[in-house]
């Protein structure tokens, strides 16, 4: 039994011979799907975003449940919901100087 196991250059020939029918990959489509998936990160990424701009005090804890829950859809408006209402270090730290109890929802 002669098993048959290619050389590079018959693979090399082999690919020459699938890419003049059309089978290829053009610059435009290449660059159209890196651009669709730069702006489909940066939508997905948006709530890790702004918390880091709000500089909320748990930006971490957002970017957590952001990167492991962000892909069901209510995990992503979780993050949205949590980057936009925890209080801020601004405040949390203005808070801390007048002794008040915290609440979840502190208004900025």
């Amino acid at each position: 039994m002669n098993i048959h196991v290619p050389s590079t250059y018959e693979i090399y020939r082999g690919w020459q011979s699938i890419q003049g029918t059309g089978l290829e990959i053009g610059s435009p489509l290449l660059v159209g799907a890196v651009l669709v998936l730069a702006c489909g990160m940066v939508v997905f990424l948006l709530p890790t975003f702004i918390a880091c701009r709000r500089r909320v005090h748990n930006t971490a804890v957002v970017a957590v449940v952001n990167c492991t829950l962000g892909m069901t859809g209510v995990g992503w408006v979780i993050a949205l919901l949590m980057a936009c209402l925890l209080e801020t270090d601004t405040s949390r730290h203005a808070r801390l100087r007048r002794s008040e109890p915290a609440t979840f929802l502190t208004v900025p």
